[in-house]
């Protein structure tokens, strides 16, 4: 071994150093690995997860508007009148299709008493994995 060699295994305080040769490439891909994973995941289940969160929001406000009398719906207009049940299940399944949430008027439940608004929905979300298919399943229930 020439001086050199020698130089790179003693380190400052005098004790040898160990090489290790590729043990930072095989961490570095792990490290990478695991990045692209978290991505592709966020990728794939944030829009579904940021709908439901939007679609929780829009109901909980059609359920206080139902609940005070009057059912505003600023994107599609207002329904005058006390909340009856197929106006407020209207409400909701137009914002889920503005939102493009596979809803049906089956999965909407609506229960009404004086002053109290009860929704709640049930709707599967697909998403389409390299391996498969993943039917990704949504419940929210809301009350004023």
């Amino acid at each position: 071994m020439d001086k050199r060699d020698q130089a790179l295994k003693v380190h400052r305080s005098g004790k040898r150093m160990v090489r290790q040769h590729g043990a930072a490439n095989v961490g570095c891909l792990f490290a990478m690995l695991f990045i692209i994973i978290v991505l592709y995941g966020g990728y794939k289940f944030g829009p579904p997860f940021l709908d439901d969160y939007q679609l929780r929001n829009a109901t909980v406000r059609i359920a206080g508007y139902a609940a005070a009398g009057v059912l505003a719906d600023t994107k599609y207009g207002t329904f005058r009148g006390r909340g009856e049940i197929e106006q407020i299940r209207e409400a909701v399944l137009l914002e889920a299709l503005d939102l493009r949430i596979p809803l049906s008027r089956e999965n909407i439940t609506v229960e009404k008493e004086v002053g109290y608004i009860f929704i709640s929905l049930k709707y599967i979300v697909p998403v389409i994995l390299p391996w498969g298919e993943f039917n990704w399943n949504f419940e929210i229930t809301v009350d004023n």
